[in-house]
């Protein structure tokens, strides 16, 4: 079987919507399936005091917000700080298998939680692998999509 050439298929729909007079009414469901989805932040460019540097976002342990900036720790336990950006951004940009909203102030990653349990109110509580930021409480309404999410991986 020949390889498959969405170039061709793409012309071949295209050819076809100038001349049917509904294919103008189906010209965005086709553009919709054919567009690849937004690659998710692979990296972020964090300060410390006036240095700034590149991280790779498997290197984040957790993201967090005091007084609308965002700081973030790694995985060696450094605190850096976030610019540019607020937690709902960063959560729409970072990847869904690795980083989860616990609440509204933490975003954490996956590879980072050392145990999790329920304590009460449909509350979760989360102890990451270092100690600097301890215990993280997964809200009541993020309860189930924290266990979805999960196990999901």
């Amino acid at each position: 079987m020949g390889k498959f050439n969405l170039s061709i298929v793409s012309n071949g729909v295209n050819g076809l919507m100038e001349n049917d007079m509904f294919g103008a009414f189906a010209l965005p469901y086709v553009q919709m399936s054919t567009t690849q989805p937004e690659p998710k932040r692979t990296r972020v460019i964090v300060r410390l005091g006036t240095e700034y540097f590149v991280l790779s976002t498997l290197e984040v342990m957790m993201f967090y917000t005091v007084n609308k900036i965002v700081f973030c720790i790694t995985s060696n336990a450094k605190k850096y700080i976030v610019e540019g950006t607020n937690l709902n951004q960063l959560l729409e940009e970072l990847p869904s298998q690795l980083f989860f909203r616990a609440n509204r102030q933490v975003i954490i990653n996956i590879r980072f939680i050392q145990s999790f349990k329920p304590i009460g109110n449909g509350r979760i509580q989360i102890n990451m692998q270092h100690d600097i930021f301890q215990p993280i409480q997964v809200s009541q309404e993020n309860a189930s999509e924290f266990r979805r999410w999960v196990g999901q991986l």
